[in-house]
């Protein structure tokens, strides 16, 4: 029976190499514990093809993790196929980049079935640690997210940029970048009477998610998962009154435009998610009493079978 064993690490600021130890072991996962004070830091990371960011499964995997602002926890798992069966040690370098960045190293916190856990410094040559310093990016200042009074205002994760904000018909994101849009939740502070928006996304190789309405987040953040698909829907009694407008944008410089109640895709199904604008204004001319695609079809019609016994009597005097 597989077993399973478990550990917390908590990173401090700085810029680390995480790496599986080889020899044939089992494989190990890394997955960011939820947010507390003090462990809420900021991460980027780059990983080897086949690790989806977060999974090591041989010697031939790693990944390269920075950690800004703030430490930040992970659950470190090893999936043994047995019990009994040896427990990997989790391979954790630090790599020094001078003042500033070089800021301690990975600390592991006490768990009930503890992976084990090597962590020794790793100090590139000088000419290699300017190069690296180099190309780190820095951290984006902090800036204070703000609401407008009005229309809808989506604040969302954007790969390398953190939690970002865009104001009514604004692009949360780059649409001439390929950095990923991980996560967003739309805000609509004057939101009419009788109406709201409803949203769902879909994570490549997963399910589309349950669907959201305002205020509610919807994605990841720092998960370096992709978007793929994304739906918008005006609903309630007055949605009818009102139209969406606006512009999913997909790696590739694919840009589809919104329409209510239609998923929106790259023209390949593929294509991760790297900007999106979004508005609601009244329902102009033709548009009014436009049928939503997630409200129940009024021109449903229901036919109801007539009793047996009436169908018996018919039958009888048919025979007469």
């Amino acid at each position: 029976m597989q077993e399973i064993h478990s550990s917390l690490v908590l990173f401090k600021p700085g810029m680390y190499i995480v790496r599986h130890p080889g020899n044939g072991l089992a494989p190990m996962s890394l997955g960011r514990t939820p947010g507390t004070p003090g462990k809420n830091g900021k991460i980027e990371l780059l990983s080897t093809p086949g690790t989806d960011g977060c999974v090591l499964r041989s010697d031939a995997d790693c990944i390269v993790l920075q950690v800004l602002d703030a430490p930040v926890q992970f659950l470190v798992s090893a999936y043994l196929p047995h019990a009994g069966a040896p427990v990997p040690v989790l391979r954790m370098d630090r790599i020094a980049l001078g003042d500033g960045l070089d800021a301690g190293i990975a600390t592991p916190s006490p768990a009930a079935q503890p992976v084990k856990v090597a962590a020794t410094p790793l100090a590139p040559p000088p000419a290699a640690q300017a190069q690296m310093v180099a190309q780190t990016p820095a951290a984006a200042p902090r800036t204070p997210i703000t609401i407008a009074a009005q229309g809808i205002t989506v604040i969302g994760h954007v790969e390398r940029l953190g939690d970002t904000v865009a104001a009514d018909g604004a692009y949360l994101g780059d649409p001439g970048s390929a950095h990923r849009v991980e996560g967003f939740q739309v805000m609509w502070p004057d939101r009419p009477a009788g109406v709201d928006l409803s949203y769902a996304i879909r994570v490549e190789g997963a399910e589309p998610s349950a669907a959201v309405q305002t205020g509610k987040f919807c994605g990841s953040r720092g998960k370096a998962k992709r978007i793929t698909e994304v739906t918008f829907a005006l609903v309630g009694p007055q949605s009818k009154q009102y139209q969406l407008e606006g512009t999913a944008c997909f790696s590739g410089g694919f840009r589809v435009p919104l329409h209510s109640g239609v998923a929106l895709t790259g023209p390949s199904g593929l294509e991760h998610l790297t900007a999106l604008s979004l508005r609601a204004i009244a329902a102009r001319g033709d548009a009014v009493g436009t049928v939503n695609p997630w409200d129940a079809s009024p021109q449903t019609r229901i036919f109801t079978a007539a009793p047996a016994k009436n169908k018996a009597k018919a039958s009888a005097g048919k025979k007469a």
